[in-house]
């Protein structure tokens, strides 16, 4: 009786075995649909966890292993339970595998190769308020020879205070809104010619002083997605971006707090993504394991002849700076 008993229980166990890897396969599945084709790409927390293919493709595995674990132990007629969570299994280590090798590298400021002529040289980082302070900020600055830095959390008017404009550049900014734009002195002047005054995100546009003498810029550091799952302040900081591409001759660059599968064909308006960055945030995890949050985007005016992830020595911010050169079409 009691031998029957648990031939009973243990046949119970095997269904729930076969659910929980079916689960996990659909939830992957879906996840992979929404990093490639942008399904739910600004749902709930979904949105979010599009940021972290590595963490969620490594803790999907780890489920999948303990449920390939519990059928390996119970093996006696429990073939079909191995065969099911190993394929599962079997299916993540490959989506990792291939997360980690399609991973972009990251590499020091003096390996990026001196841009080339007629390249333009974007550098986005997020220098967290003070924790980079100005010499580490040339450092990088003068190793890279940026023709655009789009600093965020950073106010241009505590730039000018302390006296830390580079030489060689030109600073902008606009008051409240902590993003800061350094312009080398050999491009043309740039105006303020809009500004997110709403309160919901933070970011304004630069046009040349004379039209068309050199591309407008868009330098955003939008709201990031609460622990709640409220996304509402970073899409509207993604819609007030998307706006403003519908003018040509147009470059995106900060901290979006968003990768490209948030958003529709990796476009934003007219902007597309101009290259797979290696993740950026945060700075003290592998990047496998990050988030390629910050980027760089333009109209089809421009072309990415290089995009990196630096790995900075002795970085104190949280997030690691993206340089891209672009080249006109």
């Amino acid at each position: 009786m009691n031998t029957g008993a648990r031939r009973v229980r243990k046949d119970r166990f095997t269904p729930l075995l076969l659910v929980g890897a079916a689960m996990i396969a659909v939830v992957a599945i879906v996840y992979l649909a929404g990093r490639e084709f942008g399904l739910l790409a600004r749902w709930w927390l979904f949105s979010g966890a599009l940021a972290f293919p590595g963490f969620v493709f490594a803790g999907m595995l780890a489920g999948s292993l303990i449920l390939t674990f519990l059928a390996l132990i119970l093996r006696r007629n429990r073939k079909i339970a191995l065969l099911g969570t190993g394929v599962v299994s079997t299916g993540l280590l490959v989506a990792l595998l291939v997360t980690a090798f399609a991973m972009p590298a990251t590499v020091t400021p003096d390996a990026v190769p001196a841009r080339q002529d007629g390249q333009l040289r974007v550098l986005g980082w997020n220098v967290l308020q003070g924790a980079e302070d100005a010499a580490s900020r040339a450092a990088v600055i003068g190793a890279l020879q940026p023709d655009i830095v789009v600093l965020s959390e950073l106010y241009q008017g505590n730039l000018l205070r302390d006296g830390d404009v580079p030489a060689g550049y030109v600073s902008y900014g606009v008051r409240g809104i902590a993003v800061t734009v350094l312009v080398a002195d050999d491009l043309p002047r740039y105006r303020v010619v809009d500004a997110d005054e709403s309160g919901r995100t933070s970011g304004f546009v630069l046009a040349p002083e004379v039209d068309g003498a050199a591309p407008r810029i868009v330098a955003a550091h939008l709201v990031a997605l609460s622990f709640r799952g409220d996304s509402s302040g970073r899409d509207f900081g993604l819609d007030w971006i998307s706006s403003h591409c519908g003018s040509p001759d147009t470059i995106v660059a900060g901290d979006l707090n968003a990768v490209p599968a948030n958003m529709p064909g990796r476009r934003l308006g007219s902007c597309r993504t101009v290259g797979a960055f290696a993740p950026s945030w945060p700075s003290m995890v592998p990047p496998l394991f990050g988030a390629a949050i910050d980027n760089v985007l333009a109209t089809p005016e421009w072309d990415a002849a290089r995009v990196a992830t630096l790995d900075v020595a002795g970085i104190a911010t949280d997030h690691r700076p993206i340089v891209a050169d672009l080249v006109r079409r």
